[in-house]
């Protein structure tokens, strides 16, 4: 008991010295632990939201503050439902919650080392070993990096050692029970992570009875049993959360998608820069590659490599591990079978962490051939990472820090087996060795001097305060008016093309914008049918690509917009500036650090946004609506509502576009192309840029920027021809590809993407119309490595400019690291508008999608638009199948229909959290039409009777109605919440009835 208590005071000890070392450095940098990317938009709003939701509101149901609305517990059990530290957050006063952010981190980081202590001690490893080995597991790479990118991903490294700690138990005769209630914290913690989890558990429990198996007591079936009988009821403990996320999960955005990105194979950069990953922190990831093990980690796997018939099944592990870094198709099936991201590698920590407990427990009998062996072992990892450079140690110098130190755990262990060290000498030497090794890991993702990771950290105290006034205090113009209606911010409010966080929900301005891992399949659907640009598998509806007729159709009353948008960024139809006393109301603007946009905010208003709930009095049949583009779509929504079946009594709509066809002719800009010798001079006496004639006052100075002073071409005449010849060739074929329209856009032989213009020929056809580019057939080209050698070439060619040797061997090294993954981003701009849409690459592993069509909205202005201009970045080229501009009329016609729509809203409408109410009245046969999320939790009854319900809109709830005046209510439950309720009842019964017997025939056989 004494030694117990020991180990735990040292390990804690350690921790808050180590913990203060490395944690310290933020009070000098300044920083929170929030990450300016999912930190602010993700982490750090939902724990506001789920602190309110503790002191007010409850857990479960439905909130219309998520995106269009909702379920609850289905789309926050990803982040903070399942973590019991989550629920610490309620203590804090609501001032200091990004103080009890950055507290909880640090909680689970000491979690995570306390199991692993508590699964080690039970192996009855020396202290020292436990000690060393605890340490290295709480601080590896991976808990230093997500402990500031996603907190929540440290609770699988608290679960995977109690649940390998619950399968020894089993296996030494004990109970069942600490399994059970280990493997039902896993379920309800994190959906992906419990897969995960239960992948690595069953690994696990296969692998250490293959060690134990010729000394185990019980005989196997009993085994068996109790450990399905373990995994039974934990999965019945965790049922209350368990059935509806998984419910969630499977009716989401992403089930389905491309197994493994459609990667067979790595790319050849992921292989090349592996090696230098498994020690060094603070470098750029590929695939969630981030081991980070400290130094004496890694002789420690060399070691039980070594004596690999000793510890066969702990190596087998690492074989598995390694097999699973090198093939896409293991981490996507630890994933789902969606993406290949390696996050799996987090259970790497504790066959690393089993290995440096043998290590260290084994020091003082190290042999010869094993020290021959980690002296070799570390100089290949040297000479390999010095290979996959490119035979060039071109590193961060923090990794040459970490090498350094992998070299003195080296020599201290070689000096310490040669001297014969005691255990207390190993421990004098190695402890401070291993913690230096630590906070070094530390500091290459929180020193600002020795990774990016810390650039993008926020400032203490700007997370909270961007969250008061992300919208400049403008969101009262929402919360003080009366009815319900949603909101959403203009494109480029925050000078991006879409929005990328959650901050809105925590304002009251029911924001269409909502950025979750789970998110409705029902609403992505509805965007994808309406081709949204901006749809993102975490992101379905995101600002409606400011859409007029979606905006309206979702309700969006309301648009938050820059002050000075007006007149330079076109805006939805309809939606004017609120006005008081003949003024437009703007809110001034509150100034965040780093993060405002530096404008007022304008409130903009619309009078054609639906309400929640209407009555369509004609339908659309799928045929009908699966014929129409998605500009049609959208505007036949406004003539009847899409619902599947016969709806008796409800006539078909007749939908007749009013959209046009705008004709355009197609002409490639040469200007930036050096496709003549003339050109090439002046691009050198420009200083190796060709300038516009604006620009021209302000050139640079010829010797600033092209160190030769030269602009004869006469030096090298042939070769300049040839280049610019190619460059007329190119031109001349892009402009005879796009005669007919646009088919192509593609690069120069530098590799600059070449702008196309399209002439609108009918500018007057224009005006007063919301204008949309729809591109089919969408074929992305990549650089090639050679395409970027060849690239690089020539521009040093144009520039006179010589192309060593040492040019050519770096420009082969970057091409070789950083091969394309087919991410482009296309920008469209007009005189009145610009706008844009990404495709992200196949390395993404969020939101993955190749996209082969696009609907990309230009605007709604009243002035003619006469050249629509097209721009490129990050692909060689870009090929169409067809580009048409499409123009929808906004007058007096669309105006009378969605007033009619509106006239037909329910009475008498009340919206709360999980009830919508009120009065619908019609001389004929109807259909309810509402713009809420589709979701089997909703039950409707109509006069008090259940009445079923029907999707419409492809995501909605709706219904038929009969003719007449009807009271109408709809009520929400999570679906699965009761059955997993009674599920976790019976997991409790089963496991209090089985603790007892347990309890009373233990005293029975002792008395």
């Amino acid at each position: 008991m004494k030694r117990t208590r020991g180990i735990y005071l040292a390990y804690t000890g350690c921790f808050l010295l180590l913990g203060l070392v490395v944690y310290g450095i933020f009070l000098l940098t300044g920083k929170s632990f929030i990450w300016e990317g999912d930190g602010l938009a993700q982490h750090y709003p939902v724990l506001v939201k789920f602190y309110t939701w503790l002191h007010h509101g409850g857990l479960t149901g439905w909130s219309w503050d998520l995106g269009l609305g909702a379920d609850k517990l289905t789309t926050f059990s990803y982040y903070v439902l399942g973590d019991p530290f989550s629920y610490l957050i309620g203590l804090f006063p609501r001032h200091q919650l990004e103080m009890g952010y950055n507290l909880l981190i640090l909680l689970r980081l000491y979690a995570s080392g306390l199991a692993f202590l508590f699964f080690a001690h039970q192996r009855s490893f020396r202290p020292l070993s436990e000690l060393l080995a605890t340490l290295a597991y709480t601080f590896t790479g991976y808990s230093l990096y997500v402990s500031i990118r996603h907190p929540f991903f440290l609770l699988p490294m608290i679960l995977f050692p109690l649940l390998a700690y619950g399968i020894d138990h089993v296996y030494r005769g004990r109970s069942w029970l600490p399994l059970a209630v280990v493997t039902g914290l896993a379920l309800i913690s994190n959906f992906y992570f419990a897969y995960i989890l239960a992948i690595g558990s069953l690994v696990y429990a296969l692998l250490r009875y293959g060690s134990l198996r010729q000394r185990l007591t019980v005989p196997l079936g009993r085994l068996v049993r109790r450990l399905i009988s373990a995994g039974l009821v934990g999965f019945l403990l965790a049922g209350v959360l368990f059935i509806p996320s998984l419910l969630g999960v499977l009716s989401s955005t992403r089930a389905g998608g491309q197994f493994a990105n459609g990667y067979g194979l790595f790319p050849v950069s992921y292989y090349l820069r592996l090696p230098n990953a498994l020690l060094t922190t603070g470098n750029p990831m590929r695939f969630w590659v981030n081991v980070g093990m400290a130094g004496l980690s890694f002789l420690g796997v060399v070691y039980v490599l070594r004596h690999f018939r000793r510890y066969w099944w702990l190596n087998v592990s690492f074989i598995l591990l390694g097999v699973g870094t090198l093939l896409p198709a293991i981490p996507a099936l630890m994933n789902g079978g969606t993406t290949p991201s390696q996050r799996w590698l987090l259970l790497a920590a504790l066959p690393v962490g089993l290995a440096g407990l043998h290590f260290v427990d084994h020091l003082t009998t190290l042999t010869r051939g094993d020290l021959r062996t980690l002296v070799v072992s570390v100089i290949g990892l040297l000479v390999v990472v010095w290979a996959a450079n490119g035979f060039v140690y071109s590193n961060h110098p923090h990794d040459f820090t970490i090498y350094g130190l992998l070299l003195l755990t080296l020599g201290a262990v070689l000096w310490g087996t040669w001297g014969h060290w005691t255990l207390q000498q190993w421990g004098r030497v190695l402890l401070p060795l291993l913690s230096i090794n630590l906070v070094v890991n530390g500091y290459g993702y929180f020193n600002p001097n020795a990774g990016g990771a810390s650039q993008q950290l926020l400032p203490r105290g700007v997370a909270s305060r961007y969250q008061r006034d992300v919208l400049d205090g403008a969101e009262v113009a929402v919360t003080r008016s009366s009815g319900f209606s949603r909101s959403a911010t203009s494109k480029y409010y925050n000078y991006t093309n879409e929005a990328k966080t959650n901050l809105g929900m925590n304002l009251g301005v029911h924001d269409i914008m909502s950025y979750f891992s789970v998110q409705n399949a029902a609403v992505g659907d509805f965007s994808q049918a309406l081709d949204n640009a901006q749809f993102k598998m975490n992101k379905p509806i995101n600002q409606a690509d400011s859409r007029t007729t979606l905006n309206n159709l979702l309700g969006v009353k309301t648009i938050f917009a820059r002050s000075n948008q007006q007149g330079l960024q076109a805006l939805p139809a309809g939606y004017r500036p609120a006005k008081r006393h003949g003024k437009v109301v703007k809110f001034r603007d509150r100034p965040v650090h780093g993060l405002g946009n530096n404008y007022a905010t304008t409130v903009l208003e619309s009078k054609n946004a639906l309400p929640l709930a209407y009555l369509q009095t004609h339908r659309l049949t799928s045929n009908q609506f699966n014929r129409l583009n998605g500009v049609d779509r959208e505007q036949a929504l406004t003539t009847g509502a899409l619902i599947d079946g016969r709806v008796a009594g409800v006539p078909q709509a007749t939908y007749r576009s009013r959209a046009r066809q705008i004709g355009y002719t197609a002409k490639t800009d040469d200007r930036s192309v050096l496709d003549s010798l003339k050109k090439v001079v002046t691009f050198r006496q420009q200083g190796n840029q060709l300038l516009t004639d604006e620009a021209l006052p302000q050139r640079p100075s010829l010797r600033k920027h092209n160190p030769d002073r030269s602009v004869n071409i006469r030096t090298d005449h042939a070769r300049l021809r040839r280049l610019t010849r190619a460059n007329r060739q190119t031109l001349r074929r892009n402009q005879t590809q796009n005669q007919n329209g646009l088919r192509r856009l593609t690069s120069d032989n530098q590799n600059h993407p070449i702008a196309v213009d399209l002439h609108v020929k009918t500018p007057k056809q224009t005006r007063k119309t919301e204008l949309y580019l729809e591109l089919t057939g969408i074929q992305a080209q990549g650089f090639s490595v050679a395409d970027k050698y060849h690239g690089s070439q020539t521009t040093q060619t144009f520039k006179n400019q010589a192309f060593t040797g040492i040019a050519r061997l770096n420009r082969l090294r970057n091409a070789l690291w950083n091969i394309s993954d087919g991410a482009y981003t296309m920008t469209v701009g007009s005189k009145q508008n610009v706008t844009s849409f990404s495709q992200l690459g196949q390395s993404n592993l969020s939101d993955y999608q190749s996209k082969h069509r696009v609907l990309l909205n230009l605007g709604y202005t009243t002035k003619p638009r006469r050249t629509i201009r097209l721009t490129f970045k990050g692909v060689k080229q870009l090929s169409f199948k067809s580009a048409k501009l499409i123009a929808v009329p906004f007058g007096q016609s669309y105006t009378r229909r969605m007033t009619q729509l509106k006239r037909q809203g329910l009475q008498q409408l009340r919206v709360t959290d999980n009830h919508v109410s009120g009065i619908a009245a019609s001389s004929g046969a109807s259909i309810l039409t509402t713009s809420i999320p589709y979701s089997r939790g909703w039950q409707l009854t109509v006069d008090g009777q259940a009445t079923p319900l029907k999707k419409v809109n492809v995501g909605f709830v709706g219904a038929r109605l009969a003719p007449g005046r009807h009271r109408i209510k709809l009520t929400y439950r999570t679906p699965g919440l009761r059955l997993g309720g009674w599920l976790t009842v019976l997991g409790l019964v089963i496991l209090a009835g089985t603790g007892g017997w347990t309890w009373f025939w233990r005293r029975q056989s002792e008395n």
